[in-house]
């Protein structure tokens, strides 16, 4: 890893993996240390990197995760360095801050701010402006209320933001909300849990669309993306 990107190399032939942040290497504070290791996430072998970046004029620690020739960020705290260590057969990813020590990537209940942004699309016709009538967000939710910020992106803008829950509401005919309680009159959220798909109408147009979801909903997957469009004019 250099002010270059990221290679590897197998063998005596070396490839760039980098490329997707190839943006960041500018922003990246070469004279303090960059440290890195194996971990496994989620039961896949991960590559972490961790190094400080100049985030818009604030600099902090970020992390770079590697797989499968894919790549995310994370933010773990004011963490100086991170080291592997082997745990019962499992790697796991070590931090400190030079005055304490703590483990990453394991915490599967707390609330955490994530986002996901996709490519945007030409959908096999760069020239052709799209109309986006519908989108939809397959997830896999984990057993809480979680709500789902999405935005329909083009190549100079975004849509507002469509807030989708997976919270059941119960009505009687006449419209109103049923209240559920129980026995100590706390009211009860009905959450299903498992395999989601959220779909709403979309307001989006333009030669490129994509979507991107935000949510703090802790130990989600988020399996795929969907986007009905009609094509339009050309150029």
């Amino acid at each position: 890893m250099n002010r270059y990107g990221v290679y590897a190399l197998i063998g005596a032939t070396t490839s760039k993996i980098s490329d997707p942040l190839d943006g960041l290497f500018d922003d990246i504070n070469f004279s303090q240390p960059i440290t890195g290791g194996q971990c496994v996430i989620n039961n896949i072998l991960c590559a972490v990197y961790n190094f400080k970046y100049d985030d818009s004029g604030t600099e902090r620690f970020i992390q770079a995760v590697f797989f499968d020739r894919k790549w995310f960020i994370t933010s773990q705290g004011a963490q100086k360095r991170i080291a592997p260590s082997s745990v019962s057969g499992v790697l796991r990813m070590y931090a400190t801050s030079d005055t304490d020590l703590w483990q990453l990537y394991t915490d599967k209940t707390s609330t955490i701010n994530w986002e996901i942004q996709t490519a945007l699309w030409s959908l096999s016709d760069p020239i052709r402006d799209k109309q986006a009538l519908k989108f939809g967000v397959e997830a896999t939710i984990a057993n809480v209320a979680a709500e789902l910020n999405i935005t329909v992106d083009a190549e100079n803008r975004s849509s507002a933001a469509t807030t989708l829950s997976n919270t059941v509401i119960w009505v009687n005919n006449n419209g109103y909300t049923i209240p559920w309680t129980n026995n100590s009159g706390n009211q009860i959220a009905w959450v299903p849990t498992g395999y989601q798909l959220y779909k709403y109408d979309a307001q989006q147009y333009g030669k490129y669309l994509g979507l991107t979801v935000t949510s703090s909903a802790p130990s989600s997957t988020i399996n795929g993306f969907q986007l009905e469009h009609e094509l339009r004019a050309r150029f």
